[in-house]
């Protein structure tokens, strides 16, 4: 029997003594599932994902990636199973975009090694996948959001994972954007990927999901968006009366 790509058994985490953020998680996420955490603000969902990531740390319950505990795991293996992008990035330097989706390639081949020949057709096939092969000699500063949030997403894509993070990627974006984005999520679950992702637009982040994370007081609900949508309780948890 195959083991799921992620368990998470037990889990808490607490920034204090007092007070646990997430309490007694049991969650699995199977390879190419396409999965969207929904919430409210301060809910937990970048938390659940920074744990996940090995960014947070837990105080109790496992983490297992692949079969194997997330803390045995190093940062440069961890990176070569894991790409996370954070909605926090705002990376405005003079670098330009084919430089900076280059970085997805730092766990193969570091820093003081110049690009193979396998690291440079990632690249290619990272800003074609997220049509933005026409930004590649343009700066980063001089980007859009929502160019940025493609450049974001073609450094994951260029990193070459099986598990892709994303913590909320369409925050900021104007609803051509986003529509843009949540396509190219779409398409990483049809290229074989499997993909985790936060979201406020519930109702876009659920058209395309497989199954629905809903962050509640320290817990998480797993559904699916059809039991989301028939369900008045859990509708009220993101909606309200």
């Amino acid at each position: 029997m195959s083991h799921p790509l992620l368990q998470i058994r037990d889990l808490s985490v607490s920034y204090s003594t007092k007070f646990e953020i997430l309490s007694n998680l049991n969650l699995r996420l199977n390879s190419n599932d396409l999965i969207a955490i929904i919430g409210e603000n301060g809910a937990g969902k970048s938390t659940l994902l920074k744990s996940i990531c090995g960014l947070t740390a837990y105080h109790k319950g496992q983490i297992l990636l692949f079969n194997k505990e997330l803390k045995k795991w190093n940062r440069a293996e961890l990176a070569k199973k894991v790409a996370y992008v954070s909605s926090n990035d705002r990376v405005k330097s003079s670098m330009t975009v084919e430089r900076f989706v280059g970085f997805g390639r730092y766990p193969y081949s570091g820093w003081m090694v110049g690009q193979t020949e396998r690291d440079k057709e990632q690249i290619r096939n990272a800003l074609d996948v997220c049509k933005i092969v026409y930004l590649k000699s343009k700066r980063m500063s001089q980007l859009s959001d929502g160019e940025r949030q493609k450049v974001y997403l073609a450094k994951a894509i260029a990193q070459d994972t099986e598990l892709i993070i994303l913590d909320e990627p369409t925050t900021h974006l104007d609803i051509k954007s986003s529509t843009s984005i949540f396509k190219l999520i779409e398409n990483q679950k049809v290229a074989g990927r499997t993909v985790l992702f936060s979201s406020h637009q519930v109702d876009r982040a659920l058209s395309i999901a497989d199954k629905v994370w809903l962050v509640d007081c320290g817990r998480v609900i797993e559904t699916t968006p059809n039991q989301f949508f028939e369900s008045t309780e859990l509708r009220k948890k993101i909606y309200g009366e």
